[in-house]
């Protein structure tokens, strides 16, 4: 009996969990057309600065929508595996694309280290996983 509500409670929690993950995910959509807007009324057309905040917007959303699908996949018992490695792998080329280099050069150094292991995790482990069959990559497979 107790076991049985705290289980609804939680089916409850996750579909919650989903809703405000896609109100993010449109308000994260308005950004990109803010950011966008923003851009081409500057001055210049599409500065270098302008493109990489519009593209950081976008990789926001695309990181969203993983999350979305990794929300869905996991409601529905599927392997959320591919979905997480995804969602991971794009937060760090989001990071590698806005990458700052007008800091210390040290910190530069440690930052890029940084997230040099980190795309080298996250992609031996697609690779390995991939390779082994143990787990599936995508929820449908």
């Amino acid at each position: 009996m107790f076991t049985d509500r705290m289980h609804r409670v939680v089916q409850v929690l996750e579909r919650v969990l989903i809703v405000l993950l896609l109100v993010m995910a449109a308000l994260a959509i308005v950004e990109v057309g803010l950011e966008l807007y923003g851009a081409a009324i500057g001055p210049g057309f599409l500065p270098p600065d302008a493109v990489l905040s519009v593209l950081d917007a976008v990789l926001v959303v695309f990181i969203i929508i993983e999350l979305v699908n990794t929300a869905f996949a996991y409601i529905e018992r599927k392997n959320v595996v591919g979905t997480v490695l995804e969602a991971g792998l794009v937060a760090v080329v989001r990071k590698l694309i806005v990458f700052d280099t007008d800091a210390a050069a040290s910190y530069v150094l440690m930052k890029g280290a940084g997230l040099a292991v980190l795309i080298l995790a996250i992609g031996v482990t697609w690779y390995l996983l991939r390779r082994s069959g143990a787990a599936p990559l995508q929820p449908n497979e």
